[in-house]
């Protein structure tokens, strides 16, 4: 596994159910919705999973179409999750990009490999290694 010299991504607990993570100069919210004991100040984490994908795509898919100067002012990308469980996660997404325009359709292929590949997408078709490890304050000597 190779390192990485960018900062952390740092999550600290507000109360009740809800954390903030702090990315580089970014601060964003995570909490529960009411019925989850939370107070909804902000998207659950697993939500924010769906709006890595989504926004990494719609990143690509506007590259692809200023570089080919096709139109892309207005366009979204929607991202509906599905539950699963054993274990409980997201068994599936599903991504929809929305044009303003028609694309012609020696594009279409091409747009489908660019919104595939952007590193959202690679990173939760690839299944990412993640290691968790536990720190705790060592006593003091006597």
């Amino acid at each position: 596994m190779s390192s990485t010299s960018h900062q952390p991504i740092v999550v600290t607990h507000e109360g009740g159910a809800r954390f903030a993570a702090q990315i580089r100069s970014h601060r964003v919210v995570v909490d529960q919705p009411e019925r989850g004991s939370g107070a909804d100040t902000g998207p659950m984490p697993l939500e924010l999973i769906g709006a890595a994908l989504g926004s990494c795509i719609a990143l690509y898919v506007q590259r692809f179409l200023h570089v080919r100067n096709l139109p892309y002012h207005g366009m979204r990308v929607e991202v509906e999750q599905h539950k699963a469980g054993n274990p409980n996660r997201i068994g599936a997404f599903v991504a929809r990009v929305v044009l303003p325009a028609p694309l012609p359709a020696a594009y279409v292929g091409l747009l489908e490999r660019v919104a595939r590949n952007c590193p959202a997408h690679e990173t939760l078709t690839h299944r990412s290694q993640v290691l968790v490890t536990i720190e705790t304050p060592t006593a003091a000597a006597a």
